[in-house]
């Protein structure tokens, strides 16, 4: 199928996002969750996304409702704006993207989201259409 927006219905032409998620079942080691996310500029991420161990439902806290970062497409560059993940990271070199900062999304590009338990390692992967 090819992507369309998914308010208008319009499809898409360029470059899109899809981030393969990682879960860690303990430190430092990081297992495919079979989870896969289709980034479109706008779209929020949650705390769900940040760890899976987080459901969205019921018992989700007010916290963990609250949007923790958005995608947006600027200047032909796909970027992730932090706005309240504390723990994330690019990789390989290890710097940390504070809140208010912005990662790149580019191919085969890796960001840690939370070194906690169920904390999520995202590769991101450019599909061109």
């Amino acid at each position: 199928t090819k992507p369309v927006c998914p308010y208008c219905g319009t499809p898409y032409k360029g470059k899109l996002p899809v981030l393969n998620l990682y879960s860690s079942r303990k430190e430092g080691s990081y297992r495919p969750d079979d989870h896969r996310l289709m980034v479109w500029s706008g779209q929020s991420i949650y705390a769900w996304h940040v760890n899976r161990l987080i459901a969205p439902n019921e018992r989700t806290t007010d916290a963990q409702r609250k949007r923790v970062g958005y995608f947006v497409f600027h200047n032909d560059q796909w970027w992730l704006v932090n706005e309240g993940i504390n723990g994330l990271m690019s990789l390989p070199d290890k710097r940390q993207i504070a809140i208010g900062e912005k990662i790149e999304l580019t191919n085969n590009a890796q960001f840690v989201l939370s070194k906690e338990e169920g904390g999520r390692l995202v590769v991101v992967q450019l599909v061109e259409n």
